[in-house]
């Protein structure tokens, strides 16, 4: 994490910024000197308190709505105080969205480029006037993960009370209809779930008598539902008091202190290990989770780090991590016995006092195989597989997930392999099993090559290949590097193995010119092996399948056949299936398509198993994969 200057001087820094380029800046007028900028073409700004730690996130109360003329002089009693407590005020210009996706969008990038550039800290207390609840609690409702709080000055929580379905539908880009029937999947009122699970506090200040939101309908049946979901809410009730600019409002001290309480309370925010998280065990018996977050709001040099580990429902011992912090963001190792799901709880304590906490519900210590190719190692199959054993996964890139087709991250729609390939080596090896799914249809090895990689004939398709001068093809690489970028995802050793289920798009195609011989198909393989190796800095086992099937009297191509099994006879891969074996039923559309049919999936999963797992039990030590 980039080291933060004071809040002072970033002020300063700014605010010479935006006079250099006065002509193109945003204007805005402020309650109190702030930054105004540009968040994807809107209007945003921040107000710093005039001082803030340097080693420390940022606390911040995110303000709504920011319209021409808001936030007004009505706040700048309050917003002081927030400063003088040292708590920042943002806010982003999103127009009259009504909580709508597109105001949620721009509310994501807000919170971005606070977080991830301007040392704000990970949860926000949002702080609605009027219509600004349906813009903070619609943006909280789905991100509770990022809120430390709400608070609200009679603010709009019901779509259908204000400013009604009709008037809201254009910013939905829906019909009023249409918004009817979809209204419970974007009203604040009806989305409070997420909130009460991750125990986000409410607080509002409501007047009896207010005609425009009235009560009943937004902050009371708000705390009405939210109570009812487990959740706590603060609800003020001055009577007498309608939609104006009454100064109670404004001046709310019991607003103030549940703002400053919430911002400034310590809270722990894990990136890592994710749910569903599968890490590759480095034994037999064993394998290191990486514990990796932001403790904010807390002096992290004063701080304990705890994690409690739970395995079939029981709880083992809270045990201190040896948690290695620069500044707010800190990482840890810890051993697990191989197996899963893990039930891991992380705590921090100042003292003897527990200050935040943070829980990941699915961890696994298992195997994690990586799979590429074209569509019979993507989700192509004419029959969708389900994993039954609850204990196979697919990570996305940014998300690990029950691994059901389709498979994210790999190309089509319909069905894969490898749910049922997963379940058989769940069962077999006692451990969970993960997959990176990379699989891109119809494509040749030779769209998988690096950048730059030259060769005489194009394959069928030509998209992630281009023309040189002199008449020769390269390809762009594009492919490749999203395959490696995959896999770095993981770290050193992350993965078992690589499964490569390719050669269909290189054999036998109706244009001989676009046909590869066996002898370029072998050594483009390769090197795309050794080149991926490279850059991943480790030799990372390889299975190559024997694929070259098209259709019944186009079953086999003898020269890609050879070319797949001299990568196994020279060590440089592992024998992978005899994949072209499989015909007749086992085909889609009664054994007349090349992709599989659902009984041609489950038996293609099982050649998997029949080829990975005897080399699996063969690893007597269990080292990290070599």
């Amino acid at each position: 994490m980039k080291q933060r200057v004071s809040a002072t001087l970033a002020t300063l820094l700014l605010s010479q910024l935006c006079v250099l380029h006065a002509a193109d800046a945003p204007q805005k007028s402020l309650p109190r000197p702030g930054v105004v900028f540009q968040v994807q073409g809107h209007t945003a700004f921040v107000i710093l308190p005039p001082a803030q730690s340097t080693n420390r996130p940022i606390p911040w109360v995110w303000y709504a709505p920011t319209l021409p003329g808001l936030p007004g002089k009505e706040e700048q009693w309050m917003f002081e105080r927030f400063n003088q407590a040292g708590v920042a005020i943002a806010g982003i210009d999103v127009g009259e969205s009504y909580g709508s996706p597109d105001g949620r969008v721009l509310y994501s990038a807000l919170y971005a480029e606070l977080t991830q550039h301007r040392g704000f800290a990970p949860k926000a207390v949002m702080l609605g006037r009027s219509r600004g609840g349906l813009m903070t609690l619609g943006w909280a409702a789905e991100n509770a993960e990022k809120v430390a709080g709400f608070a609200g000055i009679y603010p709009v929580c019901n779509i259908a009370s204000y400013p009604g379905v009709t008037k809201a539908a254009g910013a939905y880009h829906m019909t009023a209809e249409q918004l009817s029937t979809h209204l419970a999947e974007h009203n604040p009122i009806d989305r409070l779930a997420a909130l009460a699970k991750a125990g986000v506090p409410l607080f509002a200040i409501h007047g009896d008598i207010d005609d425009a939101v009235p009560l009943n309908a937004n902050s009371g049946e708000m705390r009405k539902r939210y109570e009812a979901l487990g959740g706590k809410m603060q609800l003020i009730v001055p009577a007498g008091q309608g939609h104006n600019m009454w100064p109670g409002f404004f001046q709310c001290q019991e607003l103030v202190d549940f703002v400053l309480t919430q911002a400034k309370r310590a809270s722990l925010t894990l990136a890592s290990p994710s749910d569903y998280q599968v890490v590759q065990r480095s034994t037999q018996d064993k394998g290191n989770i990486v514990i990796e977050g932001v403790l904010s709001a807390a002096d992290t040099n004063a701080a304990t780090l705890e994690a409690r580990i739970a395995a079939n429902g029981t709880n083992g011992e809270w045990q201190k991590l040896a948690a290695s912090f620069q500044q707010s963001t800190f990482q840890a190792t810890v051993e697990l016995p191989a197996g899963g799901w893990y039930r891991i709880e992380v705590r921090a304590l100042s003292g003897d006092k527990v200050v935040a906490e943070a829980v990941v519900e699915h961890v696994g210590v298992g195997e994690v195989f990586v799979i590429a190719g074209q569509s019979n190692s993507a989700n192509h199959g004419e029959e969708r597989q389900a994993a039954k054993s609850g204990k196979v996964v697919t990570f996305d890139g940014k998300r690990w997930q029950l691994s059901n087709d389709p498979q994210p991250g790999a190309s089509g729609g319909a069905g894969s392999f490898l749910p049922p390939f997963g379940d058989a080596m769940a069962q077999r090896f006692h451990v969970p099993v993960g997959f990176i799914a990379c699989g891109i249809g119809a494509t040749s090895v030779r769209e998988w090559l690096p950048k730059g990689t030259r060769f005489p004939n194009p394959p069928t398709l030509t998209g992630r290949v281009q023309q040189l001068p002199s008449g020769e093809w390269e390809c762009k690489g594009e492919a490749f590097a999203m395959f490696v970028a995959r896999m770095k995802q993981l770290g050193p050793h992350g993965f078992r193995a690589v499964l490569w289920h390719q050669g269909e798009s290189d054999a036998n195609q109706q244009d001989p010119t676009r046909t590869l011989a066996g002898k370029l198909y072998r050594e483009y393989l390769e090197l795309v092996i050794r080149e991926s190796r490279r850059e991943l800095g480790w030799d990372a086992p390889w299975f190559v399948a024997q694929v070259s099937y098209h259709v019944p009297g186009d079953e086999a191509s003898p020269e890609i056949r050879a070319a797949q099994a001299s990568l196994w006879k020279n060590g440089i891969a592992l024998a992978g299936p005899d994949s072209d074996a499989l015909k007749g039923e086992l085909r889609e559309n009664g054994g007349k398509g090349v992709h599989f049919s659902g009984p041609g999936l489950r038996e293609h999963a099982a050649r998997w198993v029949e080829k990975v797992a005897p080399w699996l039990e063969q690893q007597q030590a269990m080292q990290p994969p070599k």
